[in-house]
């Protein structure tokens, strides 16, 4: 084929996509040192994430960065505390009826007991909720 032959080249440029200025670009970087077996740990839960080891590092120190601190609450004193409440509750409720009996007392105290962890739980829920945090994976 001869060159006059060629189809003429379009006048046309390709289109080439516009650099967003508000785009930012990542140029940081932060290293750090691991033995083989903290290596494969973060290796493997990378894969199991389905990101490469750099993507899920980036991922979870973000995460932990932005995320709100804690509060050391106790789950088992908050638990028994929900439990004295809800006997405290019960018990006033019941003495303005009248007098308590033995069998009535360890049936309250069995309740509070049953309900105790379900109560600590949601309060804690509702107290996170308020401060708009998410609940945390460690507290039961």
């Amino acid at each position: 084929m001869s060159a006059t032959d060629s189809k003429p080249s379009s006048l046309i440029p390709p289109a080439v996509p516009a650099a967003r200025t508000s785009e930012k670009y990542r140029t940081n970087s932060i290293g750090t040192r691991l033995s083989e077996a903290e290596l494969s740990e973060v290796e493997a839960a990378a894969a199991s994430a389905g990101k490469k080891v750099g993507e899920w590092l980036r991922d979870a120190a973000l995460a932990q960065a932005r995320s709100v601190p804690a509060q050391n609450t106790d789950p088992i004193l908050l638990a028994e505390l929900m439990a004295i409440r809800t006997l405290i509750l019960n018990l006033f409720a019941a003495a303005s009826k009248g007098p308590l009996t033995d069998e009535s007392l360890r049936k309250m105290l069995a309740y509070a007991d049953s309900v105790k962890q379900q109560k600590a739980d949601e309060f804690l829920v509702k107290l996170r909720g308020k401060n708009g945090s998410k609940p945390s994976e460690e507290v039961p």
